[in-house]
């Protein structure tokens, strides 16, 4: 009686401890999540995602599939898409848990950039000219993919090659620009420096110390591509299952997974839920999920619009640690986004309505265009995106049968990595090997997470004292 009396003293003490710290590091302004299905997302909004009737859940109890796809975003078509082209004899099935595009496929920026500047240059510093090469050269063929897709179906997702415009806070920054400049030039990248005056003429302000100009980039409404590709694989036969939400995956040569309304078995499933994957109980000490955040303007009229100049239209983003990026939508409004990633305690979920962020970016669109006092925020959201702690996406295959497939991590670069990642997913479904399944992001582990409370406290630290 003493030794249970002892066991349930040490518990309860543990249960207190435990719920101390969660009271300690919660964050007061992130809300309960109870539903999230309504986003007020600038995007679903232009896209006509209100009139767009979502297709029906999996009803069926039990179904079978050559493969399962989970996930409705960008990683989850893609995959669709290429594993439809390539098998057609195949039966498919994607089980999405709200609608096609609802996650982080159709509440981000809508930029396309053609490689991520940061990853090329850490890879120059440490591994040398050629791994940079590499890496571009396949980091480069994800945008290739969404432009491809685009003209080839015909989709309709306000697409503009416009560039992208770097900007620097200071001098500092400047610096930093000009090695990039140098190192883009080594390897054969088009860029242009632009000095205080030329910046500020351009977008008629004085917040910036010069910025550098590429080509390579361009700006398109995520939430229609999403729509668009949904129709694309449903015309190759790909059947798609919205409001279907995944309750339980059990692994094996034959996976179980069991839905709210049904369950499906497969002897391949492809995981392209990204930020949402730890829920399902994979990767949850190798993938960060960190709070998004973006508002957007009214349509800017014609004496607005001359007031900021931007006639280029490029796609923009500071150089701090925690940026923000704009942009103009095909309707003109400014939608601006970033300027601070949240994590919430215990692999929290973001929701839509994290006040301080938001304030911060309505403050940070008026501190770069103060003449635009007044001006209506007509949108504002938010969602959650996956982060390894190197900044590098994972694509591969897992399990003892080798049989479950998947693409996350992204890093804030979804648009172009996820439709790269389902075209690799493709290729080890089909076990090809090729230059992209060689690739050194294939079947590698992203660098291990602590366990709460370190993995929130070491976040905290981290943001307070290094950015």
């Amino acid at each position: 009686m003493g030794f249970l009396k002892g066991v349930l003293t040490g518990l309860t003490a543990v249960a207190a401890g435990s719920a101390l710290l969660n009271k300690v590091l919660a964050d007061p302004e992130r809300k309960p999540l109870i539903s999230e299905y309504a986003v007020r997302s600038v995007w679903m909004h232009l896209a006509g995602f209100d009139e767009i009737k979502p297709n029906p859940p999996l009803l069926e109890n039990t179904t079978q599939a050559d493969v399962v796809i989970i996930g409705g975003g960008f990683t989850g078509l893609a995959a669709a898409y290429h594993l439809s082209k390539s098998h057609p004899n195949k039966r498919i099935i994607l089980l999405e848990a709200a609608r096609c595009g609802y996650g982080g496929s159709g509440r981000n920026g809508g930029i396309l950039q053609d490689f991520d500047n940061h990853l090329v240059m850490v890879l120059m510093q440490k591994k040398g000219l050629e791994a940079a090469r590499t890496y571009y050269e396949i980091d480069r063929q994800g945008p290739e993919l969404v432009r491809t897709l685009i003209r080839e179906h015909q989709i309709d997702c306000d697409l503009e090659e416009c560039g992208v415009l770097e900007l620097a806070l200071n001098d500092q920054q400047m610096e930093t620009l000009q090695t990039f400049h140098r190192n883009w030039k080594s390897l054969g990248i088009d860029s242009r420096i632009l000095d205080r005056e030329e910046v500020s003429s351009e977008l008629k302000t004085d917040r910036f110390a010069g910025g550098l100009h590429k080509d390579l980039a361009a700006i398109l409404n995520p939430a229609k591509l999403a729509h668009g590709l949904k129709t694309v694989v449903e015309s190759q036969g790909v059947e798609v299952y919205e409001r279907t939400r995944v309750m339980s995956i059990k692994p094996g040569s034959t996976v179980e997974i069991e839905t709210e309304f049904g369950s499906i078995s497969t002897p391949s499933l492809v995981l392209a839920t990204n930020a949402y994957t730890h829920q399902i109980g994979f990767f949850k000490e190798r993938i960060f999920p960190l709070g998004a955040y973006a508002i957007a303007t009214e349509p800017l009229d014609r004496n607005q619009l001359e007031s900021i100049g931007w006639q280029g239209r490029e796609a923009m983003w500071d150089m701090s640690p925690e940026f923000f990026y704009t942009r103009l939508t095909a309707d003109n409004r400014i939608l601006i986004g970033g300027e601070s990633s949240p994590y919430f305690y215990g692999n929290g979920l973001s929701t839509g309505n994290y006040k301080p962020t938001l304030e911060k970016l309505e403050k940070s669109l008026l501190q770069t265009w103060p003449q635009l006092n007044g001006i209506q925020i007509t949108h504002k959201w938010g969602g959650t995106l996956a982060m390894t702690l190197d900044y590098h996406p994972t694509i591969g295959v897992m399990g003892e049968n080798r049989n479950i497939f998947y693409g996350l991590g992204y890093s804030g670069h979804g648009v172009s990595w996820s439709q790269l990642a389902g075209k690799i997913i493709s290729q080890l479904y089909s076990g090809d090997d090729t230059e992209l399944t060689r690739f050194y992001c294939v079947n590698r582990k992203p660098p291990y997470l602590p366990p709460e409370p370190l993995r929130k406290a070491g976040f905290e630290l981290y943001t307070r004292f290094m950015m």
